[in-house]
């Protein structure tokens, strides 16, 4: 079973309502013991506007959660060996302490489950209540890799151009978008089409044999290397608004299963946004 990778944090906390306060005094960062796959840790950062909310009090929901999100990312690993990547989470944080809603602002983590895991850790959270207003909590955090080798990194054409091509996923896709107003960015893994993906099914996209049955993994190997394709083994996304994130689902829905070309032997790790 491989290590854990510990992430590192940045945090960023702003309120909103009536009232001011005087920002918080700086709190020191507990000593991180290096390893291999460790990042340094960075000082957690504080931008306070109206209101106010207790950072150290949120500093320490984070810590009490870090085990719960070192499981999501776990488990993302057991689907998708290489899983890592950078994150930046946004919280918004209600009177009672509740999460309102919350979303990814930045991920290269490349797997929406993982993402979603995240999530869900943080809305059942009980966080410190604001005072004055809501709050807007922004924290960054990481994973580097471990020792697997590392996908090969490709650049978004791979992706847009297969897209601009395919016109009833790219008017899926679209349609997804104008149901949320703002910019989605995409971190996808590719593997030659016919590997198992992140749910473990076989290849989704090769042609039935004569009789309109599934193909086997043989079959399906034989016709994927004679099409050299590949296919998303796991995609995650960022979104820059609340209402890009509702429609987050539906666009990895829409896309997930574009044909790409292939990887070649192992797989490879895409950026793009739409």
């Amino acid at each position: 079973m491989k290590a854990l990778l510990p992430f590192t944090g940045l945090l960023l906390l702003s309120a909103v309502g009536c009232g001011g306060s005087t920002p918080p005094p700086k709190v020191e960062e507990p000593a991180h013991e290096e390893t291999a796959t460790t990042r340094p840790a960075s000082t957690p950062q504080v931008a306070q506007e109206l209101g106010s909310i207790d950072q150290r009090a949120v500093e320490q929901t984070f810590n009490r959660l870090q085990d719960r999100i070192e499981t999501c990312h776990k488990e993302g690993r057991d689907r998708v060996e290489y899983l890592t990547g950078d994150v930046k989470v946004f919280l918004r944080v209600d009177g009672n302490g509740r999460v309102r809603y919350g979303y990814f602002e930045e991920t290269t983590v490349g797997d929406r489950a993982s993402e979603k895991c995240i999530l869900d850790v943080f809305r059942s959270a009980q966080w410190p209540k604001p005072e004055g207003g809501e709050a807007e909590v922004r924290y960054g955090f990481g994973w580097g890799p471990g020792g697997e080798r590392e996908p090969t990194s490709w650049g978004p054409e791979k992706v847009v151009v297969p897209l601009d091509a395919s016109k009833s996923i790219k008017k899926d896709v679209d349609k997804c978008r104008a149901g949320g107003k703002g910019d989605y960015r995409l971190t996808a893994y590719v593997v030659e089409d016919g590997v198992a993906t992140n749910d473990g099914s076989e290849d989704r996209n090769a042609k039935p044999n004569g009789k309109g049955g599934k193909p086997t993994p043989k079959q399906s190997n034989k016709q994927h290397k004679a099409d050299g394709g590949g296919k998303f083994q796991a995609l995650g996304i960022a979104t820059s608004t609340k209402e890009a994130a509702a429609q987050a689902d539906c666009v990895v829905d829409a896309i997930k299963d574009l044909k790409l070309p292939s990887p070649g032997s192992y797989a490879a790790k895409v950026s793009f946004t739409l």
